[in-house]
């Protein structure tokens, strides 16, 4: 058993299991919390806990409406396994990052011609500076990556399957995931894939599909979301108000209370610097691109992702670094 561990067609992968479990997990509870983002995010699920109400998120007893409750959940249950202490604040974003590796990782290997890419993108993921700080750290943007990996990512597996009974499947399985989505941080669960798979398609000239795919997984959303959705409207009815409003619209249009316009290419840097040390690697590996492998559907798919949510990050007025975090898992695996 030892052997096989360390076979070499293994060896990559036990290598990037040990660097996660190593630098994401091991550390997580080794340092003192950080304010305010670490301490806001770490009451408000506590107050779920100690008020037994999981639906309306409340920081000091305040209503809290500036996102869903999902991410104040999984960090209430978290604490409930394993205690409130910094391990257990920080471990959801962490198992985010994870799962988002682990799907980068089975989305390489089933269309990829190169067997040494998809460990080696899932090394170049887990390596980049911005993918390491937030998912070491209590926000929910790793969280959110996650979610939408998983509904793009299971989007490319229905448009590559076989079978129409395959093809749904997964398709409802993409539209959980941006069910899962839009309970962390709303409506960009749905605008983020969107922009990806409607290029794509125009891109392959299976136009038509655009009218075809998005009616199981808004079903499957829906009966995702509609439980906590309905829950808040019964509980808080201003709640959709405000987050639509001053969350949504204020936030992508103009400034807001906590958070000033930015110029369009306020991500540029921030991009090139997240994907240090790990981007250090994409001038070696630019000098063997080849032209055609934009003509190859898969990675005509990771450029829509990559891309099209950049653009649509930086069109926004108001911009945190953090934002452009789902472009990464794609990235990895072009640079």
């Amino acid at each position: 058993m030892f052997l096989k561990i360390f076979d070499a067609k293994r060896l990559p992968v036990t290598l990037l299991i040990l660097f996660y479990l190593i630098a994401y997990i091991l550390p997580l509870g080794s340092r003192r919390m950080i304010r305010p983002d670490e301490f806001r995010y770490a009451e408000i699920p506590r107050e779920m806990l100690v008020s037994g109400n999981w639906t309306a998120p409340r920081l000091a007893d305040v209503r809290y409406f500036e996102k869903p409750a999902l991410g104040y959940q999984l960090t209430a249950l978290s604490f409930k396994c394993f205690g409130q202490n910094a391990f257990a604040l920080r471990l959801p974003s962490a198992l985010a990052v994870g799962v988002t590796a682990l799907l980068l990782f089975r989305l390489l290997k089933k269309d990829s011609s190169d067997p040494r890419l998809p460990s080696l993108a899932t090394g170049i993921y887990l390596f980049s500076g911005l993918v390491y700080g937030v998912g070491t750290f209590a926000v929910l943007d790793s969280q959110l990556t996650a979610a939408l990996t998983l509904s793009i990512g299971f989007f490319y597996f229905a448009w590559s399957s076989r079978t129409r009974t395959a093809a749904a499947g997964w398709l409802a399985a993409a539209g959980a995931a941006a069910g899962a989505a839009f309970l962390l941080k709303g409506f960009l669960a749905f605008a983020v894939p969107t922009v990806v798979i409607v290029p794509f398609l125009l891109w392959q000239k299976e136009w038509k599909k655009i009218f075809v795919y998005p009616w199981l997984p808004l079903a499957a959303a829906l009966l995702t979301a509609l439980p906590w959705t309905l829950a808040i409207h019964r509980l808080e009815p201003d709640f959709w108000h405000y987050f639509i409003v001053e969350e949504h619209i204020n936030r992508f249009t103009g400034s807001t209370y906590d958070r000033s316009p930015e110029p369009f290419w306020y991500f540029i840097p921030v991009l090139i610097g997240g994907v240090m040390p790990a981007g250090l690697y994409c001038a070696a590996a630019w000098m063997g691109w080849k032209r055609e492998l934009f003509r190859r559907p898969p990675y005509r798919f990771l450029l829509c992702w990559a891309a099209a949510p950049f653009l649509l990050f930086s069109i926004s007025s108001c911009k945190l670094g953090t934002y452009i975090l789902p472009c990464f898992p794609p990235l990895a695996a072009l640079i």
